[in-house]
């Protein structure tokens, strides 16, 4: 019999979340995918997997925090996501990303570092990716996305764990999968290491115009240079402004507003539609510009990206970052007809969505 080394109360983690936790015991699971019962006892026992594993006790101490981070809170909102189909069967769609968008905002609050949280963030959000990959339309342009946001070695080590952690009627394909995903990372040089580029400019195209040849050198065409900042309110971005990109022209959605006195929670029809046109003059003229709001989700940015595109600028996501707490403090500080509203920083906070290197020719982390 198995006898687990590790419990998840070990964690002051789990106990500062307790009801969390507890929650994932009154979660049962697949019987054909999960036949050792309910949420919590397999993620104590993808814990106790991971950490017998030879490969994870070869990682660094940072490394093998990454990823018992990752085991205790991978499968942290299989509880929200729980659907009991009309065969009595299990499924959790999505699970993964809202887990992964839970634990940025846990991690946030308890002041860790950028890298962590982005680390913990992407290896809990491509958890199950390793043991699906090689059966996707593209697999190598996953494998790639997959090292470029994180870290192909690290999930394959945890999805190792994850299979060991549980009892399941298809764990030898799984198995399979999972060795053809560490076999197909290496021979791309992406196991352990993020795809190498030869440009960013190729990469931006590899992900945004044409997928089929990632290892392509191409003539780099762009003309002018686009900075769309991204930061929740309060968290510098005109600070920041103050003392870069000083030259340029900016976009800024708030002057707009106060443009055409328009309040925040009016319509914003009216300030979205001078504020694309007034980007897109800039663009015709090839002329070099900022674009000043919050930009907080992939969508958003990727609208804003796909409008400017055909006019060949160099795409700069300039992400400025502010722990939660901080921001919240420093907008206290602000004068009383400057403040955000507290709610509407925390909703953003919550919708909020990391910018990655594939959406832009450059992306710079400003903290």
């Amino acid at each position: 019999m198995n006898v687990l080394q590790k419990s998840l109360t070990d964690y002051a983690i789990v106990q500062k979340y307790v009801g969390l936790f507890e929650r994932m015991q009154q979660t049962p699971q697949d019987s054909i995918h999960h036949q050792e019962g309910d949420v919590y006892t397999h993620t104590e026992m993808v814990l106790n997997a991971l950490v017998e594993l030879p490969e994870f006790q070869e990682l660094t101490a940072y490394e093998q925090r990454l990823l018992e981070y990752t085991a205790l809170f991978h499968d942290i909102c299989k509880p929200d996501t729980m659907e009991i189909w009309g065969d009595g069967r299990i499924s959790n769609p999505r699970h993964a990303l809202k887990g992964a968008n839970l634990v940025r905002q846990i991690l946030d609050k308890e002041n860790e570092p950028l890298d962590f949280i982005r680390r913990v963030h992407y290896l809990v959000r491509f958890h199950g990716y390793p043991f699906h990959v090689i059966n996707r339309r593209n697999p190598l342009r996953d494998a790639i996305y997959l090292s470029l946001l994180s870290d192909n070695k690290l999930l394959y080590i945890f999805a190792k764990a994850d299979l060991l952690g549980r009892i399941c009627n298809t764990h030898d394909e799984m198995l399979y999968n999972l060795e053809l995903f560490r076999e197909f990372s290496i021979e791309n040089n992406i196991f352990g290491e993020s795809k190498a580029f030869a440009s960013d400019y190729d990469r931006f195209h590899y992900f945004n115009v044409d997928e089929s040849y990632p290892d392509t050198q191409l003539y780099d065409v762009t003309a002018f240079d686009i900075y769309l900042l991204c930061g929740l309110p309060a968290a510098g971005k005109d600070t920041y402004l103050r003392t870069h990109l000083t030259d340029l022209p900016h976009v800024h959605l708030d002057a707009i507003r106060q443009e055409f006195d328009i309040d925040p929670t009016d319509n914003q029809g009216q300030v979205i539609q001078v504020s694309r046109e007034r980007s897109k003059e800039l663009c015709r003229k090839k002329q070099s510009f900022v674009w000043n709001a919050t930009n907080i989700t992939a969508q958003i940015r990727s609208t804003l990206i796909g409008m400017w595109l055909p006019y060949k600028p160099k795409i700069h996501i300039v992400y400025i970052y502010k722990n939660i707490n901080q921001t919240l403090r420093d907008n206290a500080a602000r004068e009383e007809t400057a403040q955000v509203p507290l709610h509407k920083i925390m909703q953003m906070f919550e919708r909020f969505e990391f910018p990655d290197v594939t959406e832009c020719h450059r992306l710079s982390i400003v903290q």
